[in-house]
């Protein structure tokens, strides 16, 4: 009897350190969604079982109108609650995407042109568009009804984005004057890795700061001098 209760008590003490600790997520705001090596677990609260295998666990937490963020937490961690905010996403608060109506990031449209107009009328005002809005061209080519400026960079807390604009001559019928126009906008984080050309990837909203600019394309240019 006494060495069942010794194996038993054995027993019972190996599956406690199989175990592990056990750890309480709280995020900031209260509806962010938390991942836990990548599988939706909660909203807002959490509380993590480690097993005797796991050394750490990835978590991502989420919310609408907030940067993501991802860490990885350690089972030898000495804190029982940790607690996480998220810091708020400027630049989606001073953008716009395919959420606000405006779903033309990195992808061509077309901006016909008003019949009657001259190509000559119709590239000085592309030229005043892109000259007025951006702080440089890169590209100016008349006879091949190409321009392309630089890139423009604004900073949002620890995020960077980058925007540019490429507008080029698109072969219509005779008589017919159209250009295919496209806002690149790509986004990367300053903390992680910098301002580097690697660091940007492409950004599916525009800055509202060029939302004006598909207002002027499309009205100066079937409008009168």
């Amino acid at each position: 009897m006494r060495k069942i209760t010794i194996l038993f008590l054995m027993f019972m003490g190996m599956q406690l350190a199989l175990a592990g600790p056990v750890k309480t997520i709280h995020v900031v705001p209260d509806n962010a969604k938390i991942y836990v090596n990548g599988s939706e677990v909660g909203t807002g609260m959490y509380t993590i079982k480690f097993s005797g295998r796991d050394e750490f666990m990835i978590l991502k937490f989420e919310a609408v109108g907030y940067q993501p963020k991802t860490v990885r937490l350690m089972k030898e961690d000495p804190r029982k609650t940790i607690s996480y905010r998220l810091t708020q996403d400027e630049a989606a608060m001073n953008s716009v995407g395919a959420g606000e109506g405006m779903d033309i990031a990195n992808k061509f449209f077309s901006v016909n042109c008003k019949q009657g107009m001259s190509e000559d009328v119709v590239w000085r005002r592309l030229m005043n568009i892109a000259i007025n809005n951006f702080e440089n061209v890169e590209v100016r080519d008349k006879a091949a009804g190409w321009i392309k400026t630089g890139w423009t960079f604004e900073e949002f807390g620890n995020q960077i984005v980058r925007t540019r604009l490429e507008i080029r001559l698109q072969t219509l019928e005779e008589g017919e004057l159209a250009y295919r126009v496209k806002v690149y906008s790509e986004i990367a984080d300053l903390e992680e890795c910098g301002r580097n050309e690697q660091c940007f990837q492409k950004y599916d909203r525009v800055l509202k700061k060029y939302g004006q600019v598909i207002s002027e394309l499309q009205t100066t240019l079937g409008s009168n001098l």
